[in-house]
């Protein structure tokens, strides 16, 4: 796909930390994101989103003041029922990618969890792992009021969440959500 903005979202790209997520890459501009996700738009008054190798995502929110800060909100569209789950994340700030998040969808074991994004890491690591399986490669500080894990700074700037405790309380605890961040 030929973009004059350099990358295209994709559901299986690799997952790099304090780099990209979903080819989508930390510190693009604003101006950027938006031509990308423009080609990915395949339904424009439902607001339905398919990035390659992907379900089809519907744009929940789009929000940016004028300092530049604000993101999107894509879930996975399941009708007009309110049924919608939350399936990526983009923070903006100061006119550039900050954040990206994806989310498992479903629980484990349901058929809907197929439509999550499929992405991992250089060591094999994606949603659905284990939290645990990151220890091999990086120390990971967990931060009681936000439920989030956080990596080292030598390993890249990732966030990991399971089901929001401590691993010494529950070390079988499972990927349920991913942010790379700068």
């Amino acid at each position: 796909m030929n973009l004059s903005c350099g990358f295209s979202v994709d559901w299986h790209a690799p997952i790099v930390p304090g780099v990209s997520l979903a080819a989508i890459p930390l510190l693009a501009p604003y101006a950027d994101l938006e031509v990308a996700l423009a080609t990915h738009l395949v339904d424009a008054n439902l607001l339905l989103y398919k990035f390659n190798g992907g379900p089809d995502l519907r744009l929940e929110k789009h929000v940016l003041d004028e300092y530049g800060d604000g993101g999107f909100l894509f879930s996975l569209f399941c009708g007009d029922d309110g049924s919608n789950m939350t399936a990526l994340s983009i923070s903006i700030k100061g006119w550039a990618v900050r954040a990206i998040k994806v989310y498992a969808l479903g629980e484990p074991g349901d058929a809907v969890t197929r439509y999550s994004y499929r992405g991992l890491t250089a060591e094999s690591i994606g949603l659905g792992s284990l939290v645990s399986d990151f220890i091999g490669f990086t120390e990971l500080y967990f931060d009681e009021a936000e439920e989030w894990f956080y990596s080292q700074s030598d390993y890249g700037a990732i966030e990991v969440t399971g089901w929001g405790v401590p691993l010494e309380d529950e070390p079988q605890q499972v990927v349920t959500a991913i942010c790379v961040t700068v």
